[in-house]
């Protein structure tokens, strides 16, 4: 079967790993790079409580950083779940795929270096040991060292995540996706972006990818 690369390239997206910004746009988008670096917290957190760390000390290391009031009702009721671990289980596999819209954001406040295509999971190991503050520090000297990115070079970024996730889109109804694809990346990525844009709650996201 076709790899992503030929894939994307066959339905015109550009499949560099570093894309050419779109110069003759500059509409600033909705969020801060406060706001990103702090949901980028928020997401990173939360993942690893999918990943089984307790989610006790998560919940007071939000609180001690006066973060909590940002962290969505979802995510509140995932943190502070009594349910049993079975049932929990669901919703810890879900938690899980949000590092994927956080290494997306990451890249805007040009924690990451690049995205390039939806063939592979981020580098959780980076994630923990480079990049995100530890469980229990302070958060101010990673939310005062993130930087935006040109709004030209992230809209360059942003429309190819959405080409991508329209057509992996069409691809999954059809039962034709390369199969080097990692459709959770992919729609990971364009939750991600879509948040940027739309300055909506984080529960409150919409994902249609239906084109004009």
């Amino acid at each position: 079967m076709m790899k992503t690369k030929e894939w994307a390239a066959a339905r015109g997206i550009d499949t560099q790993e570093v894309l050419p910004p779109i110069e003759d746009y500059d509409e600033p988008y909705k969020r801060t790079a406060e706001e990103i670096a702090v949901r980028t917290i928020i997401l990173h957190a939360v993942a690893a409580a999918g990943h089984g760390v307790d989610r006790g000390p998560i919940i007071e290391w939000f609180k001690n950083q006066s973060i909590w009031d940002q962290v969505s009702p979802r995510e509140k009721a995932f943190l502070l779940s009594q349910k049993p671990s079975r049932l929990l289980e669901e919703d810890r596999r879900g938690a899980r795929w949000l590092q994927e819209a956080q290494w997306a954001l990451l890249w805007t406040i040009q924690k990451v270096e690049t995205i390039g295509l939806p063939t592979k999971t981020c580098d959780t190991t980076k994630l923990a040991k480079e990049i995100m503050p530890g469980l229990g520090d302070d958060i101010q000297p990673f939310i005062s060292s993130a930087k935006l990115r040109p709004t030209p070079t992230v809209r360059a970024e942003d429309e190819r995540v959405f080409r991508l996730q329209f057509e992996a889109q069409q691809a999954y109804e059809l039962d034709a996706m390369p199969d080097d694809l990692v459709y959770g990346v992919s729609f990971q990525r364009h939750y991600a972006f879509e948040w940027l844009r739309s300055g909506d709650d984080w529960d409150d996201v919409k994902t249609n990818t239906l084109m004009s």
